[in-house]
Formats: C-alpha cells, structure tokens, sequence
C-alpha cells in the first residue's frame, strides 16, 4: 500500500507532470520553427539567399536541444551530459559550418525536436485525462450539494434535484441511472484516491520514459562516451602507475635512508668510519630520490622535453647490491644470460622485484 501512494509524497512526480503538460505548447513551437525554417530556406536557397537561413535555424535547434536538455534534468530529475563541441580545423566560415552539419548533435537534436510534437500531445492529453477523472471522483459528493444539477447524456437529461435522479425525455433509455442511490456518490472520492495514484504512476513513469528518450539524442554520442572513458580509464592507469613508482623508488629509497641514519647514529661513538660512509650512502641515496621525484613529477607534468633520470632496469642491479652493501647488508649478485635481450618493460618490473625484496 505504501509503494502505491509513494508517487504522490514524490516532488519528481509533480515536475513530470509540469513538463508533459509543456510538452504541447513546446512541441507545437519547435514543429512551427523546423517546418517554418526549413522551408523558407530551402525556397530561397536558389538565390543564396536562404543558405544563410537554413544554417541560423540549424544553430536555434541546437539551442533549443540545449534549452530540452536542461528542461530535462530540471523537471525530470535526468542529468544528461552535454555533448563536445564540433571540431573546427580553420577559421573560415566554410569549415565551421561543415564542422557543425557533420556533428551528430545537429542531427539528433534535431530529432529529439520534431519527435517532441507527438510526444507532448501523448503526454498532455495522459496527464489532463488521468488528472480530470482523478479529481472529478474526489470531488462527485460536491454535487450533492448544489441543486438542480443537470447533465445530458446521449440526448437524454439527468437532473439531480433534492437528492433525487430524474431521467428526462430522451432519445436513449436512461432509466436505469433512477436507481441508482443518490449516496453511493460518497463512495466515489475512496476510488478516486486510489485513480490519484494510480495516475500519478502513470505520469511519472512516462515522464521517466520522455527522460530515457531524451538521453541519447541530447546527450554525448557513442563515439565521444567511448571517448571519455578512454580518456579516464588511462588517466587511472597513470595514477597508478605513479603510485607504484613513488611506492617502489622513493619508498625504497627513504627506507634505506632511514635504516642508514639509525645504523649511523648507534654506532657514531664505537665505529666513526662506517658513520661516515652511511652519511655518504645518505647522500647518494638523497640525489638518486631527488632525480626520481624529478622524472615522477615531469610525468605529472606532461614535460616530455626536460630532461630526466631513465627509468632503472636490470641494467643497473649491481649499483643498486652496492648501495645495500653499503648500508651494512651482505648480499651478492649473481646474473646468468645477457640482460640487454630481456624486453624493456619486463627488465624493469623485474628490476622493482628485486628492489622491494632487498628492501
């Protein structure tokens, strides 16, 4: 019982209802424009007179595609994403407006526009009859109320009088509504709410369709979704990729830094020359940071022009056993085959492999 009546505590139910009840003016208007417009220009066109015309009415109906796509969200709760802008490659008014007329946006507005006429008559005409027969059997006892009430029905007249139903004369046999009891009319506001509901459903869920509808045509095409979602899927994959380089260098590096500076200050008093030489692999392992932060952050930058420090490889795996050598580590390296052949990708993934181990 409650899923029934949700639709009429629902604020989107009453803009839908506001936007199908538009649908008829609107879709009137934009039927008059494009038909107006279109043939105006292409009866002046023989002159050149109605290029120009033809091509202004092209740039209204985007406008107007604008215009439907923001009536669209605001009344049916659809956010629909702009489309891109055509791509001009020149600054002549030849190329633009071949730009604008090979976008699909032109195209699809321009359906979305003439498929609005049929649409806001379905829907105009949906929302007043659910709306009318809603109210009208809410509000049947008022009747009761008022005297002499009078309605023809098939030439015949039916007057309710003093609580009283009197069939006039007519061409068709309506004697049968005399016996119906005046005060079955109180039952009818009961169907009436549960009509509101099931009308405020119906106005809802048709809206809903209009926004369903409306997505594809006033919305990105296919092509430019694909587009973006490239576009965002490499951006994640370069912010992960970042991620590992900060954690697999700088990570290591600092740890080694850290490790080191502790070793030198425990033993600074018993063994000064080996803190001296973990200061200096300190500051080794300074300079070899800094140049990764710099390489990082050029890839942040997009600077493909500064110069930077390569990315390591298996190449250069013995300075990386010399420097954990060097902070007090035993470790020995032993290498088989030529790592020239081994594919660069691999040769550097294998490189942080090695590198996280130590570390």
């Amino acid at each position: 019982m409650k899923a029934l009546f949700a639709p009429l505590a629902q604020g989107s139910t009453y803009t839908r209802a506001l936007y199908l009840l538009l649908g008829l003016p609107l879709g009137i208007f934009y039927f008059v424009f494009l038909v107006t417009s279109l043939s105006l220009g292409v009866g002046l066109v023989i002159i050149w007179v109605g290029v120009p015309i033809l091509f202004g009415a092209v740039l209204v109906w985007r406008g107007l595609g604008a215009v439907e796509r923001g009536l669209v969200g605001g009344l049916l709760g659809e956010d629909i994403d702009p489309p891109q802008k055509p791509t001009i490659e020149g600054t002549s008014y030849a190329k633009k407006a071949k730009a604008v007329l090979a976008d699909s946006y032109t195209w699809r507005s321009f359906a979305w526009l003439l498929l609005r006429f049929p649409l806001g008559i379905a829907g105009f005409v949906l929302t007043v009859v659910l709306l009318s027969v809603s109210i009208g059997l809410l509000f049947a006892p008022v009747t009761l109320a008022v005297d002499d009430v009078a309605v023809t029905v098939d030439s015949s007249r039916i007057v309710i009088d003093d609580g009283a139903v009197v069939v006039e004369t007519g061409d068709v046999d309506l004697g049968w509504v005399e016996d119906i009891p005046v005060w079955t009319a109180w039952l009818l506001p009961v169907l009436g709410v549960f009509a509101l509901a099931g009308s405020a459903h119906a106005i809802s869920g048709f809206g809903r369709l209009h926004g369903l509808m409306a997505r594809p045509l006033l919305g990105p095409s296919e092509r430019e979704q694909r587009a973006v979602l490239k576009q965002r899927t490499n951006v994640l994959e370069e912010r992960t990729m970042l991620a590992h380089e900060l954690h697999d260098s700088l990570g290591h590096t600092l740890t080694m830094m850290v490790v080191q500076a502790g070793a030198a200050g425990h033993v600074f008093e018993k063994d000064p020359e080996f803190a001296r030489d973990a200061l200096g692999n300190i500051e080794t392992s300074g300079r070899q940071a800094l140049g990764e932060l710099d390489r990082i952050l050029g890839l942040l930058r997009e600077d493909d022009e500064g110069e930077r420090a390569p990315h390591p490889d298996l190449s250069v795996l013995p300075s990386l056993v010399e420097q954990m050598n060097g902070a007090g580590l035993d470790v020995r390296l032993i290498m088989e085959g030529a790592t020239e052949q081994v594919p660069l990708e691999v040769s550097r993934f294998g490189y942080r492999i090695v590198q996280e181990a130590l570390t």
